[in-house]
């Protein structure tokens, strides 16, 4: 028979109990978590920018400056996941930090807390338990995840130009969904450019001239959210052909990145270097 004083007790070590819980759970929130050291990029870091970027050593020093600092961040305050055999980690810790860094470098709202916690690297293609079927990557809102295949990783930064990067791909979907929950004039400015895009595929003729020109892939046309995710992957790797060929739809893109992967124009440049 319990006791008040067996109660009083019992009530004291559930309270530990769940305020140890909050604090795991905090602790696992990596961008939430005060005890992550951000750690500093190292010569052989920066070096593998500039060998999978091109973009990279183009940046102004002050624009490069807050580059490397969000990249930084990004490395260290979310939580990368590797499963099975998956080489050269670090590696691919800093390319897709970079990744995702560089597609927001013209937004405030780079750090994506809304809609990315988890980052997970399988060595290659993987099952994916919810949809039962196989993947090379995917980004899952439910559980705020975006997950890779580390081969499909690579390949994307092998070949630059051929509008197929794994890593932009998925962040894109990740930065899409961050957008559409949140009310800031950023995010509204966001969902506009979508609305755009949308207009220009009930156009007549305007999807037709997307599917007959080859330039985006066939898969970027399932719906609205992979399209954008397809047309940020040409955009970052060429933006020159896509500012020829789409000239309107490139102009949507760049309003809704405020970057601009072919140049860095003059009246982003101050505004891009200061730290949000």
């Amino acid at each position: 028979m319990f006791t008040e004083y067996n109660l009083k007790i019992l009530a004291v070590a559930l309270l530990c109990i769940q305020t140890l819980y909050m604090v795991y759970y905090i602790i696992g929130h990596y961008a939430l978590n005060p005890f992550v050291r951000t750690k500093p990029l190292s010569a052989k870091d920066k070096q593998l920018l500039v060998d999978n970027f091109a973009i990279y050593s183009e940046l102004p020093i002050s624009l490069r400056e807050k580059c490397d600092k969000r990249i930084m961040w990004f490395r260290s305050r979310k939580k990368f996941i590797f499963y099975g055999q998956v080489d050269k980690k670090e590696e691919l810790k800093l390319l897709l930090s970079a990744s995702a860094i560089l597609m927001t470098l013209g937004l405030k709202d780079y750090k994506m807390r809304q809609s990315l916690l988890r980052i997970i690297v399988y060595p290659s293609k993987y099952y994916s338990r919810i949809n039962r079927r196989h993947h090379l990557g995917e980004y899952n809102p439910g559980f705020k995840t975006a997950i890779f295949s580390a081969d499909t990783i690579w390949e994307g930064f092998r070949i630059s130009d051929d509008n197929l990067n794994l890593a932009l791909h998925e962040f894109a979907h990740a930065l899409s969904f961050q957008m559409i929950r949140k009310s800031s004039w950023e995010s509204r400015k966001f969902r506009v450019g979508l609305k755009k895009i949308k207009e220009l595929f009930l156009r007549e003729g305007y999807a037709q001239k997307l599917a007959d020109s080859n330039y985006f892939r066939e898969y970027g046309m399932t719906n609205l959210q992979e399209f954008f995710s397809v047309a940020v992957e040409n955009y970052a790797e060429t933006p020159q052909k896509f500012l020829a060929d789409f000239p309107e739809l490139y102009g949507i893109i760049q309003k809704m990145l405020g970057f601009d992967f072919q140049i860095i124009p003059k009246q982003f440049s101050g505004e891009l270097a200061v730290e949000s």
